[in-house]
């Protein structure tokens, strides 16, 4: 099974609060209104959402906290999603040209947050697939693996080092950490360690990082520091990648596995995100949920952050299986197929292409 073969097999269209399907190609007229925030729809091909933020915030000359997203999207694929911008007008926005990326105002309203989605619609098209294009009602709710950093997943690595208050090994994982498939595998491991170096071979396209290294060079040894000149928006991701993990682990303790279509059972509604205030279950299964903690060393208070607390966890308990909604096959022929259907947010299509039979 082959997906993402072109960002074009790979489609993703935001569905909002109320229901509505954020349609690739849709037109929209604005309507005005109030508020603070230019309310907008962001299509993109073949951009990470943060990368998009990023290069949007430096055409408008505003900072990217100014910008807001209700979630995360792919980057090899084609998404849309609706964002805003704070202080900014239609007019500055419409003269806003980058490539593989398309602006679509909608109204001034206020910010634009995380979570303020109810999930996605996904049209994929999968490659090298012999099975007959059926799907289960349930499937266990794996995050999947681009929660963890695509070609490069080491953000959970990050998030651990961020939770256990190791912030020189947070900014060394991020800056020089790597693995087969990074286009950049070979300037990390030659500059490893050496920030004076880096700041000199890194490519100017790694811009996060070398907002890093540009902060190491004014302020050697200030890994806090450093760490913060990265958006927010990113460090909150990586503790939120380490709880993720950290969830994957209990699904796997109780025995389900990906891929392997096993049906959950019920009575077992719910697993940890792990944070101060996330309540943990009654019997076995808290007894694995306890496990999958004390396996790494750690206590729920562990995820109050004191060198940045303003990345300190609640947690929260997430369910453990998932229902895809409006599942159909829209076309195919040979060895390939294109499917169709929805998720509620923070549910992922490749896990669910993982039970496509």
């Amino acid at each position: 099974m082959i997906i993402k073969q072109s960002p074009q097999d790979f489609v993703v269209e935001e569905i909002t609060l109320d229901g509505e399907v954020l349609e690739v190609g849709k037109e929209y007229s604005f309507s005005g209104g109030e508020g603070e925030h230019l309310v907008f729809v962001l299509e993109k091909t073949n951009w990470a959402t943060m990368g998009a933020m990023k290069e949007l915030g430096k055409r408008l000359h505003c900072s990217e906290k100014r910008l807001g997203f209700a979630g995360t999207k792919d980057r090899r694929a084609v998404t849309t999603q609706r964002c805003s911008a704070w202080n900014v007008k239609k007019e500055e926005l419409d003269k806003v040209n980058i490539k593989d990326i398309t602006l679509k105002p909608l109204c001034y309203g206020e910010r634009v947050g995380l979570g303020d989605l109810w999930g996605n619609r996904f049209t994929i098209t999968v490659r090298e697939f012999d099975g007959e294009g059926k799907m289960p009602e349930k499937i266990p709710n794996f995050f999947g693996p681009q929660r963890f950093g695509g070609q490069r997943p080491i953000t959970h690595l990050v998030g651990k080092a961020i939770v256990n208050g190791q912030f020189h090994d947070a900014a060394d994982i991020y800056l020089f950490e790597t693995m087969e498939g990074d286009p950049e595998r070979e300037v990390r491991e030659k500059c490893r360690g050496d920030y004076a170096r880096a700041l000199k071979e890194f490519p100017m396209h790694l811009k996060y990082e070398r907002s890093m290294l540009g902060w190491l060079a004014k302020s050697p040894g200030d890994w806090v520091g450093a760490l913060r000149a990265l958006p927010r928006k990113l460090l909150v991701m990586f503790v939120h990648a380490y709880q993720s993990h950290l969830f994957n682990r209990v699904l796997e303790e109780r025995g389900i596995e990906p891929r392997k279509g096993d049906v959950l059972e019920e009575g077992v509604p719910t697993g940890p995100l792990f944070g101060m205030e996330c309540p943990l279950a009654a019997g076995e299964a808290g007894e694995i949920e306890r496990r999958v903690l004390e396996g790494e060393w750690l206590g729920l208070r562990d995820f109050e952050i004191h060198g940045m607390p303003d990345l300190t966890s609640k947690g929260m308990r997430r369910r453990l299986w998932i229902e895809p909604k409006g599942f159909e096959v829209l076309e195919g022929g040979g060895s390939w197929i294109k499917v169709r259907f929805s998720l509620p947010k923070g549910c992922y299509a490749t896990t669910a292409l993982d039970y496509l039979k």
